[in-house]
């Protein structure tokens, strides 16, 4: 009994101080977060300026007041106040709590240092202040003490750790560049900035709806990715069961590494083969059917262009299916045999309903991504040929030769945006289909 009031107080007191280290981190607003020099005079910035605003440099340079600041500030007590007045009440919110209010707290001199550093921009001698320093080291180690009791109370183990790479990756790569949409509602001036850029509005999606480019672009990346599902899927599937279908294991295997090789070439590769097949001069197909014009002629690529899809995808696909043949019940092969099915009957009525989950799942995957093309295969490919836009063109290209090419950075989001909300809606309308076939396979 005296060991568990011992521990009770123990843990309190931890309360307390970390309660208390929160308090510190704001209190350590009011010391130098910066020092700049402005006509030979040396003068210290406190981080509060940033709460309250201040004039720099005799009225050359206003810092306003901020208000990402402002939230963190009110957080933080907030959380402060929770710790102080939870106690053991509430041992897991407390512990929430304290994680909580220690990431708010480390973005504290994020939020100070890229403010400063944007206002004192063209200021000499301009220095961080250990006032920058004094809140960041607080708020680690409320970030400690919060991590350890999270795992104390079994809410993190050292396996959730496993999972922050990934995240990390996820938070850079895919999320924090969504911000970038609010360069499609302005007129990109580079005199001038992103920020500072004038307002446009939907005007740059105006230009995009009016352009014809807009019909050939949507319709190429639909049309090209559902003959890609299709054919994909139709032909992994017969090549898998082919393989399944290889007595010797040896055989099976070199099979397989064979058909997987396309896979690992690089479209750049890819592109010198094509042309050392239709090239007009030298071309082995050219001089075999006397046709020159394959680069120039659009009729030609939307045959190309599936076919070599489906010869780099075919090894992927294929033992995505084999390995699903390879896990269904030999029992019901040899039960199919009894009542006499031929090979052929065992394959449509045995392996393909067996197949039936993972063709939904390797089909709402794909539809995932039905409106985003393969750069590689539409550009490098067609060696980007102006003649073969109207079969080879695509949001991907599109946006590339926007921004690349005509230097258009406003128009490029409106169609990168575009791409992404109308794929979105047919994921969303994918994933209705599959519900009603088959409710276990959707996605959600």
């Amino acid at each position: 009994m005296e060991k568990s009031k011992n521990k009770i107080g123990e843990g309190l007191l931890w309360d307390i101080i970390l309660a208390v280290l929160m308090l510190a981190s704001l209190v350590g607003l009011f010391f130098p977060a910066a020092s700049y020099k402005y006509r030979a005079k040396s003068y210290s910035l406190l981080g509060s300026s940033l709460l309250e605003g201040k004039t720099l440099g005799g009225g050359r340079v206003v810092l306003k007041p901020n208000i990402a600041l402002w939230i963190a500030v009110v957080a933080i007590t907030v959380c402060a106040v929770l710790l102080l007045t939870l106690g053991r009440k509430a041992k897991k919110v407390v512990a929430e709590v304290q994680a909580i209010a220690a990431i708010i707290g480390i973005a504290v001199p994020a939020v100070l240092a890229s403010k400063m550093a944007s206002v004192l921009d063209g200021l000499k001698s301009v220095k961080a202040g250990y006032g920058l320093y004094i809140i960041a080291a607080v708020n680690l180690i409320i970030l400690i003490f919060a991590l350890k009791k999270l795992s104390d109370h079994k809410i993190l183990c050292a396996l959730d750790f496993m999972i922050l790479p990934g995240m990390i990756y996820f938070l850079i790569n895919n999320y924090i560049p969504m911000f970038g949409i609010y360069i499609a509602f302005k007129k990109v001036d580079y005199s001038v900035g992103l920020w500072k850029s004038p307002w446009v509005g939907l005007s740059n999606f105006a230009t995009l709806f009016r352009s014809r480019d807009l019909m050939i672009i949507t319709r190429n990346t639909l049309l090209y990715n559902a003959a890609f599902i299709i054919l994909g899927i139709l032909t992994g599937i017969i090549v898998g069961i082919c393989l399944s279908e290889v007595a010797k294991k040896f055989l099976q295997r070199t099979y397989q590494t064979l058909i997987l090789l396309p896979q690992l070439i690089s479209f750049v590769i890819v592109a010198y083969i094509v042309y050392a097949f239709f090239a007009a001069e030298v071309g082995m197909v050219s001089q075999m059917t006397g046709l020159e014009d394959f680069y120039s002629n659009t009729k030609y690529w939307p045959f190309i262009l599936i076919f070599i899809n489906v010869w780099k995808q075919l090894g992927y696909n294929s033992i995505i299916f084999l390995s699903s043949i390879v896990g269904i019940d030999r029992s019901l092969y040899e039960a199919a045999r009894v009542d006499g099915a031929s090979k052929w009957k065992q394959i449509v009525y045995v392996t393909i309903p067996q197949l039936k989950p993972t063709i939904i799942t390797l089909f709402v995957l794909q539809c995932g991504r039905i409106f985003y093309s393969d750069f590689g295969l539409f550009y490098q490919v067609p060696l980007n040929q102006g003649a073969l836009y109207d079969a080879t063109d695509t949001i991907d290209t599109f946006v590339y030769r926007a921004l690349m090419v005509n230097n258009n950075i406003s128009l490029a989001s409106a169609a990168s945006t575009y791409q992404a909300i109308v794929g979105f809606i047919l994921v969303l309308v994918v994933n209705l289909i599959v519900r009603k076939v088959d409710k276990e396979s959707a996605m959600f």
